[in-house]
């Protein structure tokens, strides 16, 4: 089965797998199939079930028409939603100090910015907190300086 043109839904399975740092093994353990079954998926000898991509997807973290699509994506965690409540929470207290609020495609671009910057930092330094105060000079350009 082909999907985009170039990639078989066997790579993209796969690719899936290998997305979550999981071995062939270790996915079919999770899935609980035997790993040749998932290695005949994964080489295009055996075809998926519709319950079975199911399964998978909900394993793996995806939608079932990420891995469809070939479009392998990691679908956002219970931390990713927490974190982005935090920025959220964040960026209001600062809103509150100013005398005037700002138009909202400046707190989406705050929101946004911060978020992406305290993850990728968070990403990069082992042990290190998330803590959306660090951007508090890029909020308040973003969104003006409170009067």
């Amino acid at each position: 089965m082909k999907t985009d043109g170039s990639h078989t839904f066997g790579q993209i399975l796969r690719e899936a797998r290998e997305s979550k740092d999981l071995t062939l093994g270790q996915a079919a353990k999770l899935l609980g199939v035997p790993k040749t079954s998932l290695w005949r998926w994964e080489s295009n000898e055996t075809k998926v079930y519709a319950q079975q991509l199911v399964d998978i997807a909900a394993a793996y973290g995806l939608s079932v028409s990420a891995i469809i699509e070939g479009k392998i994506m990691m679908a956002p965690t219970q931390t990713d939603f927490d974190r982005l409540g935090i920025v959220v929470e964040h960026i209001e207290r600062i809103i509150q100090e100013q005398k005037t609020r700002p138009q909202p495609e400046a707190v989406r671009t705050a929101v946004v910015e911060v978020l992406r910057l305290e993850t990728a930092r968070v990403l990069e330094t082992k042990g290190s907190e998330f803590d959306p105060s660090r951007y508090n000079g890029l909020v308040e350009g973003i969104l003006g300086k409170p009067s």
